[in-house]
């Protein structure tokens, strides 16, 4: 008898227990509003469908194996506080809702890394959130989503002195956008496959430096902006319709564009409507158009190198212009001092952009012997040529073999075989 009573006992104690662990799983939510400012949240593997705010200074900290599946238009992840850091999450949205975004960042001084987000809306959103550090985060959007339908990988809005940096986006519209924020950092980040690589809106004092963006409408997009560095950057293959750009300056005031590769792109280097900006150093190749200025005035263009491109430049309605010592591929000069310097001046004609935006299929007629002698027999309006008074014979751009050059190999080469030919001949002729 009393061994029944005991197993009695035990099955009673072993049924009350089981519903006690199930009500000590506390949701995510639960733990973050118990926690304390400075609290770190270790998260276990799994998939977790909840919408969660973060209102405290906490640590949010994740695996390879812990994944949100968004369901909702709200924000998978809503930060309100200053101070948080997450890292190791991924984040999938499966919502059909445009606007939604994966992360929402409405706090300072926050740290958001080692996220992977693939979404149909926003990847992360700040709204009026300053000092925050982005980084080591890949976004990735909905490749069969129309462009127009598409949101921007990363968006600033009124949001300054951010830093974002080794972050890999693609398939959306902008990979990083910026509006009305100032004082941001952008390096080192991957944009590719979207609409604009990097767009810059209404900004002052943003550094972009050491970033690529390539197969996107067009690579870098800089707007209505003051201050703007752009550096190092590898802005090439953006030609996925008539209108790509490699770069665009756009009502944009003192600006520092220098060292950056801008090659195989539909436009190279667009400057519109801006003034008193400073473009240096950068190597403009194997575009449709390498330099184009249009209601431009008072810019410095100098100690670029121009070569391989079909137009190599045209300006329309531009005026105080500086376009001196650059390097073009297509110009020979001699030089009577040896300073390296062309004593001939070099013009930009664009009589074959002209002719061939007028009548499309001319564009057969690329370098034919026809088209240069037309070129030369029809002179471009001068308002629309670019003119360099000092061309330089040797590229500045240290890891380019200047035109100069390559007809000195040339000429080595040549002469090597026509030595050897001597030689053979001779021997030749000794023998017998």
């Amino acid at each position: 008898m009393k061994r029944i009573i005991t197993s009695l006992l035990f099955s009673v104690l072993l049924f009350i227990s089981i519903p006690t662990h199930t009500l000590a799983e506390k949701s995510i939510q639960q733990q973050i509003d118990e926690a304390t400012i400075g609290d770190t949240i270790i998260l276990t593997d799994g998939q977790y469908e909840e919408n969660i705010v973060i209102d405290k200074a906490i640590k949010l900290i994740g695996n390879d194996g812990v994944t949100f599946i968004q369901q909702t238009s709200e924000p998978m992840i809503s930060v309100q506080a200053n101070d948080v850091v997450i890292e190791r999450i991924k984040i999938h949205n499966k919502t059909d809702y445009e606007d939604s975004a994966a992360i929402l960042l409405n706090g300072n001084n926050n740290v958001l890394k080692n996220l992977e987000i693939t979404t149909n809306g926003y990847g992360i959103k700040l709204d009026q959130a300053d000092n925050n550090e982005l980084s080591h985060i890949t976004i990735t959007g909905n490749e069969d989503t129309p462009l127009s339908k598409r949101q921007h990988g990363i968006d600033l809005w009124k949001s300054h002195h951010n830093e974002i940096h080794h972050t890999y986006i693609k398939h959306v519209k902008d990979a990083i956008y910026i509006e009305h924020s100032n004082e941001t950092s952008v390096h080192h980040n991957d944009a590719s496959h979207s609409r604009y690589g990097y767009h810059l809106m209404f900004t002052k004092n943003t550094t972009i430096e050491h970033n690529e963006s390539y197969e996107n409408v067009s690579g870098m997009m800089i707007m209505g902006t003051n201050g703007t560095n752009a550096n190092h950057n590898s802005l090439k293959h953006n030609q996925k319709n008539v209108q790509s750009l490699g770069l665009l300056l756009f009502d944009v005031e003192d600006a520092t564009i220098t060292n950056n590769d801008i090659s195989n792109n539909r436009v190279g280097i667009f400057v519109e409507s801006a003034s008193h900006n400073d473009i240096s150093m950068n190597n403009v190749q194997s575009n449709y158009i390498g330099l184009q200025f249009k209601g431009a005035k008072s810019n410095v263009i100098h100690h670029n190198s121009f070569t391989a491109n079909v137009v190599q430049g045209q300006a329309e309605d531009s005026s105080n212009n500086i376009t001196n010592e650059n390097y073009w591929g297509d110009h020979f000069g001699f030089d009577l001092t040896g300073d390296n310097v062309s004593d001939l001046t070099y013009e930009v004609h664009p009589f074959y952009l002209i002719v061939t935006n007028e009548y499309p299929p001319f564009q057969l007629l690329f370098q034919s012997p026809g088209m240069i002698f037309l070129e030369q027999l029809l002179h471009t309006p001068i308002e629309e040529r670019l003119i360099d008074q000092s061309p330089l014979l040797k590229s500045p751009l240290h890891n380019e073999i200047s035109h100069t050059d390559h007809q000195m190999l040339l000429f080595l080469f040549s002469f090597s075989l026509f030595f050897i030919s001597l030689i053979i001949i001779f021997m030749g002729v000794k023998k017998r």
